[in-house]
């Protein structure tokens, strides 16, 4: 009992060293009372030892070291479950919020991308342009998607170079990436895709720099009703393999990939019933129609392409039936139809002609 004492008085942690160092101060204090009391006959001071003497006794009875150990013990403890806690290799749970971060969180992403683009001013753009070397016959898109690095809904520049194509994003920050001409086989043609006006571009809907830059290159949205219900879809330009570009982007992109074919496929060009040259027409008011070319642009080529139907090695039969399939299809007007079904005529009866 004694060791035990000493040795915690020593050794014991530092709330235990203070109870039973004030324990022997107070009965080191009673005892030496005591002895000046008897010895200079001062009861008051007796009297004083005394009461120093049963401090002490209920002091040292009121904890035990025991207890004091004990504490100590969870004390210990409860810092090592603490330290845990903090440690990254806990299985603890954490907060939703950090999970988020740590998953890319889209959410958090879309609020970074919307900071960026916000804080950026024209000296600021023509600093990146700049940067990274941008030509001065790029022009400007606006991504719709990218799957293979993740982009969604950002706007770029573009530019070529002999055998590249190169791609400036602005998301969260400013990223270039190239791509073969060679892997580009052609511009494919992407119909009613689904879409939310409310929800997509956001950052475009305020009045920053950035937005004022690139409004022209937002898509289209056509309203659709179905059974009392409105839905919105969009049409986008698939260029390659997977990057999909808005419809008011088809005509810059295609100006600076001017001899990439732009391809359908639908049920229109996988007929057998229409030949090519009712194909390319309907090819080029899919064009127009999504603003890629003007209406005076479609016109010249409504011209272009029934001026070559007129000297195609086709029966007059054929000739006929691909005129009044451009007709039900609004592909040219009746006008149209009576000008050159004339010409044909014309051509036909003209001396040397069967």
């Amino acid at each position: 009992m004694w060791d035990k004492l000493i040795r915690s008085m020593f050794q014991g942690n530092t709330k235990t060293k203070i109870f039973l160092w004030s324990i022997f101060m107070l009965g080191l204090a009673a005892v030496a009372m005591l002895v000046f009391a008897v010895a200079l006959g001062l009861p008051y001071l007796g009297m004083g030892g005394i009461a120093l003497g049963f401090l002490s006794f209920v002091t040292s009875q009121s904890v035990s070291i025991d207890t004091l150990e004990k504490k100590r013990q969870d004390k210990h403890k409860s810092r090592k479950a603490g330290d845990s806690q903090s440690d990254p290799k806990s299985k603890k749970p954490r907060k939703k919020e950090e999970q988020e971060d740590d998953a890319g969180d889209p959410r958090s992403k879309e609020r970074a991308k919307a900071r960026y683009l916000a804080s950026l001013n024209q000296k600021s753009v023509k600093k990146l342009l700049k940067e990274h070397k941008v030509v001065q016959q790029h022009v400007k898109i606006m991504i719709d998607s990218y799957a293979q690095r993740k982009l969604k809904q950002v706007p770029a520049f573009a530019w070529r170079t002999e055998d590249q194509l190169h791609v400036l994003v602005l998301e969260g920050h400013a990223n270039e990436f190239e791509i073969p001409l060679e892997e580009i086989k052609g511009i494919y043609y992407e119909k009613n895709v689904e879409a939310d006006p409310e929800k997509e571009y956001a950052p475009f809907q305020y009045g920053t720099f950035i937005a004022k830059l690139f409004s022209p290159f937002l898509p289209e949205y056509h309203e659709h009703t179905n059974e009392g219900e409105i839905s919105y879809r969009k049409h986008l330009f698939r260029v390659g393999q997977d990057i999909y570009i808005t419809n008011t982007s088809m005509s810059n992109m295609m100006s600076i990939l001017p001899h990439v074919p732009f391809l359908i496929d639908d049920s229109v060009c996988r007929s057998e019933r229409f030949d090519e040259y009712f194909k390319e027409l309907y090819r080029y008011s899919i064009l127009c129609k999504n603003q890629v070319i003007t209406l005076e642009g479609y016109k010249e080529q409504i011209e272009k392409t029934l001026d070559s139907l007129l000297v195609a090695p086709i029966s007059a039969r054929e000739f006929v039936q691909t005129m009044h399939a451009m007709a039900r299809y609004h592909l040219i007007d009746r006008d149209n139809v009576t000008k050159y079904s004339q010409k044909y005529r014309s051509i036909k009866h003209e001396p040397g002609r069967s």
